[in-house]
């Protein structure tokens, strides 16, 4: 008998439930209809208002050049803006470090002091890959020379199975310090070297280079086509044959008052040009002192 109840008692209460979400589930679809009706009448008057603003637009030059035109101008001169900020501190970059660049009385460039007592005559390969890696030891050797003791001269030296992109690397370097000054040709040799694949391939935007030093294009043309610039280059691999150079880097370190020279050949690190012109110092103070020294072999 309990048992009956309860299973009566149990059966009721579904009864009910099922009675109750009957009422819930009628009462969320009649949400559901008004929420949609709603959202429909919005959608519409949305589309009418749109529609409205269009066909505005399409009728009136001044209101339709003035929502898109002003917009696609101002989204376009924002983005110039942007590109060239980013162009003008990229060209700021390229010459930072080289303020010690100067010209020899023999016309070439040099970096650091024309009257510095020991000069790194540096002969070059543009496409190089050991000139490449050996690309911050002579600058890092004259800022931290004493008093301005030291300068480093740069000599082509473009080599054979390189060309013609080495030629053509060296060509960009004179034209485009012929019209910025000797700051630009060290920016323009540092600029390759850190662009190049090296070994006669270039890079690919090499050509880019006149637009982004800012020169003039017609003047730089002319140059790059003049015989001068070929005849500079083949001078510097005239002296630099005459001094028994047959690779790169190969430097030259002088002593600019005793006039001694010791050849020092592939990219050396900074200790082996210390250890030269040590030796220099020292053999000029025998010499000045009336000692007799060996003579320092030329390595």
């Amino acid at each position: 008998m309990d048992k009956q109840r309860n299973e009566k008692c149990s059966s009721g209460n579904k009864s009910v439930f099922a009675w109750a979400g009957g009422i819930v589930v009628v009462i969320g679809m009649i949400w559901l209809m008004v929420i949609s009706f709603i959202t429909y009448k919005t959608q519409v008057m949305t589309n009418q208002l749109l529609d409205k603003m269009s066909t505005s637009l399409a009728t009136n030059p001044v209101a339709q050049s003035g929502a898109k035109g002003n917009l696609q101008d101002e989204v376009k001169d924002a983005l110039k803006s942007i590109a060239d900020q980013k162009l003008a501190e990229e060209r700021k970059a390229l010459y930072k470090g080289w303020d010690k660049a100067n010209k020899n009385t023999d016309g070439r460039y040099i970096y650091g002091e024309p009257g510095a007592r020991f000069s790194l005559i540096n002969y070059e390969d543009l496409e190089c890959p050991f000139c490449k890696r050996f690309k911050e030891t002579p600058k890092y050797i004259v800022d931290t020379a004493t008093a301005g003791a030291v300068n480093w001269e740069w000599r082509h030296y473009p080599m054979s199975f390189h060309e013609p992109v080495a030629s053509k690397a060296a060509a960009v370097a004179e034209c485009i310090a012929e019209q910025k000054g000797p700051s630009a040709f060290w920016a323009v040799t540092d600029y390759w070297f850190n662009h190049t694949e090296t070994n006669g391939k270039g890079f690919k935007d090499a050509d880019s280079i006149p637009a982004l030093f800012e020169v003039d294009q017609a003047k730089y043309d002319t140059c790059m086509g003049s015989t001068e610039v070929i005849k500079r280059i083949k001078q510097d691999m005239e002296a630099g044959s005459a001094a028994g150079v047959d690779g790169t880097p190969t430097t030259i370190v002088r002593d600019n008052v005793t006039g001694k020279e010791v050849s020092v050949v592939g990219a050396q690190p900074f200790s082996k040009f210390v250890e030269v012109i040590q030796a220099m110092v020292t053999d000029s103070q025998k010499d000045t002192s009336g000692e007799t020294s060996p003579s320092q072999p030329e390595k």
